[in-house]
């Protein structure tokens, strides 16, 4: 069995391009998708856009979701840009551009008038994702350790928080790496996603061990001996 790359995604925020209900009116996803997770293997390997590596499709992703969701709502009034609007009009025709591309000149549903912009995200979100590919361990280990572009939730303003990168092991360490959970015992109970099945197919629950606190749970993540890009063993 091929070893598999470790990363947690957590942070204060997070979005996940959710559908646009229209131009001002966008939600998340509840958790990362999979174009999502592949444009973070992408970025971490420096591929620019339209420039990936082929493999990178083929590299099976498993999601471990250790708290659920919250959603916040963030609201935006964006002003009359009546007069911009004017000036840019003025300009395109003095380029001779086509009437089609002054219309698209507008920038919101309401110019003329104060447009509402609403985007949602994740809050205190924190997900465990597994990436797996025969043949290609050392690559994904060696990105994600060391990211040749920056990481970030979704979006650039949403940095992921410490640790981004854990490293390797055998698949079955998805259940043994520890979730936060300061009201449960021993264990706790996580939901499994697997993004290629797409949306409709119902997670799996798994029971990991439970820590109190994030210092316990970095001493049981030292404890598991997780192999670092240095030491794999080509």
């Amino acid at each position: 069995m091929p070893s598999s790359t470790y990363i947690r995604l957590a942070g204060p925020l997070q979005s996940w391009a959710g559908l646009a209900v229209s131009g001002n009116f966008v939600r998340t996803e509840p958790r990362p998708t999979l174009s999502a997770l592949r444009g973070l293997l992408a970025a971490s390997l420096g591929a620019k856009r339209g420039q990936w590596q082929t493999w990178i499709d083929d590299v099976h992703f498993t999601l471990r979701e250790d708290k659920t969701p919250k959603y916040v709502d963030d609201f935006h009034t964006i002003g009359d840009r009546e007069d911009e609007f004017t000036f840019r009009r003025r300009l395109a025709i003095m380029q001779q551009m086509k009437a089609t591309s002054v219309k698209q000149l507008k920038f919101t549903p309401a110019v003329g008038a104060t447009s509402i912009s609403r985007r949602t995200y994740l809050a205190e979100s924190e997900f465990i994702v597994r990436a797996t590919l025969e043949g290609h361990t050392e690559e994904i280990d060696q990105a994600f350790a060391s990211p040749v572009f920056s990481v970030y939730l979704g979006r650039k303003a949403f940095p992921a928080t410490f640790p981004f990168y854990l490293g390797t092991g055998p698949a079955e360490m998805l259940s043994l790496i520890p979730a936060l959970a300061p009201n449960a015992s021993s264990k706790a109970t996580v939901r499994i996603f697997e993004p290629s099945l797409g949306s409709g197919v119902s997670p799996e629950s798994m029971s990991v061990p439970a820590v109190a606190t994030r210092t316990d749970w970095l001493k049981g993540i030292k404890e598991l001996s997780l192999h670092r890009h240095s030491t794999i063993q080509r």
